[in-house]
């Protein structure tokens, strides 16, 4: 193989990584906190950050950029049957009160969208806990212009 042969694939090769959905390392986030993160898992699940696992199968869907920090509206959109889905939480790293809301699906969709309010910007975690007690994550961040939280 030549060197242009090689840097074509290799190029290739990082664009369809990159495009695949392969969710990012949630470190580096904006407004993250995992040691307020660490205290409310513990308290909500018993676990740490370690024992959750990113996940392309939650799609959290949050503003980039919220006005006010009293009203964000957040979405999580699971791809797995509705009988796997045991909880989705949400948590929100920098808030006094990380734990943000608990759903319990049931046999419905397991689909949860609601708003909430953030202090300031914030790393915001949605964790899915699973019918065989796995612990899926998908992690997003909104940049609060105005807090919420008194």
């Amino acid at each position: 193989m030549n060197r242009r042969a090689f840097l074509r694939t290799t190029g290739v090769a990082l664009g369809a990584l990159a495009l695949s959905g392969v969710p990012a390392l949630a470190q580096g986030l904006e407004g993250e906190d995992l040691a307020n993160l660490e205290k409310a898992l513990k308290e909500v699940l018993g676990k740490t950050f370690k024992d959750l696992t990113p996940s392309n199968l939650i799609k959290l869907t949050m503003p980039a950029i919220a006005e006010s920090g009293a009203n964000v509206p957040a979405e999580v959109e699971v791809n797995l049957p509705p009988g796997q889905v045991k909880a989705i939480h949400l948590f929100a790293d920098k808030n006094p009160t990380p734990y943000l809301v608990g759903f319990m699906p049931m046999k419905a969709l397991p689909y949860y969208a609601t708003r909430v309010r953030l202090a300031e910007t914030s790393a915001i975690r949605a964790v899915v806990e699973t019918a065989d007690g796995k612990l899926l994550l998908a992690s997003a961040s909104t940049r609060v212009t105005v807090g919420g939280c008194g």
